[in-house]
């Protein structure tokens, strides 16, 4: 009975002892498209190219929300992180030498059609300067370079960077194969009604 009772207070007390995971703001919004927005995954559903060291997923200072954040800082040459979704491509270019960027929370909200096949989305990010110069960092939305040019920047701490971008709104793969089943099924509902 003892034991039982030992084991049960220590279940109790490891279920205590346990960090509370934060969770990430973008996390919260249900209209963002970008997957593992925080990083709070590594870098699963991004890919990373270009000169890729000094560069990767950690806590505190580099998370500006929830438990992890990216930080960057290649030397010499750009690292480049790059995320896709609905047809767009978001890249981010950097370079720090001696230090690092902090990103982290990245939002894409689709805010409807403009006409012509585009529709116009929402961006945002939070954007840190952990040194100072030498560096760089930009944004390009679908191969177009949008900014911000930051080269030579001097310190700053977390920053939201936003603006209003002009892309496509294809449905995710999973979004066609379920709406593709769910047309087949109709069909065949249809053509089993027609044959009674």
């Amino acid at each position: 009975m003892k034991l039982r009772h030992s084991l049960v207070l220590l279940a109790v007390l490891t279920l205590i002892a346990l960090p509370v995971l934060a969770t990430d703001v973008c996390q919260t919004d249900p209209n963002n498209v970008v997957r593992n927005c925080g990083f709070e995954y590594g870098f699963l559903s991004w890919t990373l190219s270009g000169n890729t060291g000094f560069t990767g997923v950690t806590g505190a200072p580099f998370a500006y929300s929830g438990n992890l954040g990216a930080y960057l800082g290649p030397v010499g040459s750009d690292g480049f992180l790059t995320t896709t979704f609905a047809g767009n491509t978001m890249t981010f270019a950097f370079r720090q030498d001696p230090s690092y960027w902090g990103l982290d929370t990245v939002f894409a909200d689709d805010l409807g059609p403009l006409g012509g096949g585009l529709n116009l989305w929402y961006v945002q990010f939070a954007l840190a300067n952990f040194g100072g110069p030498a560096n760089d960092f930009t944004v390009y939305w679908n191969g177009v370079d949008v900014g911000p040019y930051l080269v030579d920047s001097q310190a700053f701490p977390y920053t939201i960077y936003s603006g209003y971008l002009e892309g496509s709104s294809v449905p995710e793969p999973g979004t066609l194969m379920l709406f593709s089943s769910g047309a087949l099924g109709l069909a065949g509902l249809l053509r089993r009604k027609l044959n009674f």
